[in-house]
């Protein structure tokens, strides 16, 4: 992963940018240009304000250079640190497309957004924007959620050993290099896990009983999970080989991939999560949605190349 320029994603509703103390650390690394971005949309700005000495266009003009004023003040944070930066406020609605529209735009190798939890009616009703760019990101996202300027210490690649035939790359590939990239960048200590759940685990002891219409006795079932573990062992072991990883971090588990990641981030203290992200599957939907809100480190999300 080559970073040239971060698009850091601005959040008015708070004084500290973790996305932008992040953002500072991974230009001073990569010798990369940074730029500040904000969306807003103000509903407040009902069309009882709106008349023929005051315009719409007028009012949110006014409303926009006062925002861009807000965004400058972070500029000299950036530029004591002899970091080339620049900032820019949009007013659009919803707030992750002008996000990816601009992410094209500029040119961006890199997406920093803090995240924070999201409220459970939140995600009944709508998708957050966070997921949203978790899902149509086109280049790197990273979730920050903490605004400590200490250099990660652990860094953890989640792969999942899936082969996909229209990616020009694979991904789990990507996920691992970029794991080795950041934790020599931070010198920070490289952990991999794969959380493989062959049936599952709640489906599977009813499938001996024919609760879904068949059977399959224990010794079947048993045999079918030694098959899957000396398949997965295998070839997360051919995955890993040329990484230069100590076997002590690394972290093949049969299990639900969710509550695997949040235990072994929480039991290892990681710092960033290091995980693939496919529109249709993989994570998000899933993985992704699950850990956001339960895991405290920072998320790397990676798309991959077609």
């Amino acid at each position: 992963m080559k970073i040239q320029h971060i698009l850091v994603i601005m959040d008015p509703t708070i004084d500290e940018q973790p996305a932008l103390s992040r953002a500072i650390q991974f230009a001073k690394k990569f010798d990369a240009s940074i730029e500040l971005f904000l969306v807003v949309h103000q509903s407040g700005l009902a069309p009882k304000w709106f008349n023929k000495e005051h315009p719409q266009e007028e009012i949110i003009h006014h409303y926009l250079k006062t925002k861009q004023r807000w965004l400058d003040t972070y500029l000299s944070q950036v530029t004591q640190e002899n970091i080339s930066v620049s900032s820019e406020v949009r007013w659009h609605k919803p707030l992750y497309a002008e996000i990816l529209k601009k992410v094209t735009e500029c040119h961006a190798d890199i997406v920093i957004k803090s995240t924070h939890p999201h409220p459970v009616l939140e995600r009944l009703l709508f998708t957050p924007n966070d997921w949203q760019l978790l899902k149509a990101c086109p280049v790197p996202l990273l979730l920050t959620k903490s605004p400590s300027t200490t250099a990660y210490k652990n860094v953890m690649a989640a792969v999942d050993l899936k082969k996909v035939e229209d990616e020009r790359t694979n991904l789990d590939k990507d996920i691992l290099d970029t794991n080795a990239m950041m934790s020599e960048f931070f010198n920070a200590v490289a952990h991999v896990t794969h959380a493989y759940d062959p049936i599952g685990q709640e489906i599977g002891p009813s499938m001996g009983s024919g609760l879904f219409g068949f059977h399959l006795s224990t010794e079947d079932y048993q045999l079918y999970q030694d098959q899957q573990q000396e398949y997965h062992e295998s070839e997360f072991s051919h995955l890993i080989e040329h990484y230069g990883l100590d076997e002590k971090n690394t972290y093949l588990v049969h299990g639900i991939a969710s509550a695997h990641l949040i235990d072994i981030s929480k039991d290892k203290d990681i710092d960033l999560l290091i995980m693939g992200v496919r529109l249709h599957s993989g994570f998000v939907g899933t993985t992704a949605e699950n850990i956001l809100d339960q895991v405290n480190c920072d998320i790397l999300a990676i798309k991959p190349s077609y």
